[in-house]
């Protein structure tokens, strides 16, 4: 009975913690955490984790910042996290609301570090992944792809490579590369560091199953 590749399953991507957060359409890159970086922490090379209570404006950007949460203190992180806090700008507030903005310093995030848990604000579709996969009869079910990209202004990725490819040399990493535009992050990532400017990684799981046809 003749059999055709289909696509049964798509992707498995870390799309950040499940609590509801803020969307940014403007916020600091990577490298204003770098000159912010308080010198003392970059020196000893501390990360730190800042909480802000902060307060939109009629433009959602964020004012009157006040920091609820420091660690570790004595090292400047929380006035690092008020100077950065004044590029942000909010979606879907109003004026007067309290917006908490969790700021986490990394660093080595100056230097291309890749972010943790990106938030994905666009992903391509399923038939985008149907027209662009490899299949093949007798072909791999189980297939697993990771990119490495840097993010750039808007939360676009460039300059992508494939970091894995499971199983190798079927162009399932080159067919992925070509699906790149269609991923987009948010300005900041789930734990709260700035992700224009740093790396994300891109992991990609689908399964490719024979479909029958039916019987008759």
């Amino acid at each position: 009975m003749a059999r055709t590749a289909a696509l049964s399953a798509l992707l498995l991507i870390a799309a950040g913690p499940a609590a509801a957060q803020t969307a940014w359409i403007a916020a600091p890159t990577a490298a204003d955490m770098a000159a912010v970086y308080p010198a003392k922490a970059k020196a000893e090379h501390i990360g730190g984790g800042v909480e802000l209570s902060c307060t939109a404006n009629r433009k959602g950007a964020m004012t009157d910042c006040d920091v609820l949460g420091e660690s570790p203190r004595g090292y400047g992180f929380g006035g690092a996290a008020r100077d950065l806090a004044k590029k942000l700008t909010a979606q879907g507030v109003v004026n007067g609301q309290e917006v908490r903005v969790p700021i986490s310093f990394l660093p080595d995030l100056g230097a291309g570090a890749t972010v943790k848990t990106p938030k994905w604000t666009s992903l391509p579709s399923v038939a985008d992944m149907q027209a662009a996969v490899p299949k093949s009869e007798g072909g791999p079910n189980d297939i697993r792809v990771t990119l490495v990209c840097a993010v750039q202004d808007g939360g676009v990725l460039s300059g992508c490579a494939v970091d894995r490819e499971e199983p190798a040399g079927q162009g399932f990493g080159q067919a992925i590369l070509t699906l790149a535009p269609k991923f987009k992050v948010d300005l900041m990532s789930g734990e709260g560091t700035p992700t224009v400017g740093a790396r994300v990684r891109v992991p990609v799981r689908f399964d490719l199953k024979p479909v029958q046809q039916a019987a008759k």
